[in-house]
């Protein structure tokens, strides 16, 4: 196998970007999203996988005791050249029931998506 032809994230970082969104207070609040005015910390939270490493330490949680929340959308164009995005209804979905299992807050869905 090929593996650097493949078209994973890691292949191509220059055409991938992620997010990186925190709470340290259990509660995900309008400073992280406002829905109303389309603002918050999310805007600031969306990095290049080029220009800055994911922050991953070696006392990571979710590398140590498995309580992390991983949830990826895919994004595609469509034929005429729109974006799109595959189920993100299913995909909060999912964040949201794991968020719940792990005691951990789920996001609103205004947030999520």
């Amino acid at each position: 196998i090929d593996f650097d032809s493949l078209p994973w994230n890691l292949n191509h970082p220059e055409e991938h970007s992620y997010v990186h969104l925190t709470t340290t207070t259990g509660e995900w609040t309008k400073d992280h999203y406002d829905p109303a005015s389309d603002s918050g910390k999310l805007f600031e939270s969306v990095y290049k996988y080029d220009e800055t490493a994911l922050p991953v330490f070696p006392s990571t949680t979710s590398l140590n005791y498995g309580t992390t929340i991983w949830e990826g959308l895919k994004c595609y164009r469509n034929k005429d050249g729109n974006p799109v995005v595959f189920r993100p209804d299913r995909n909060f979905s999912r964040f949201a029931n794991g968020a719940t299992q792990m005691c951990l807050p789920p996001p609103s869905r205004e947030l999520f998506l």
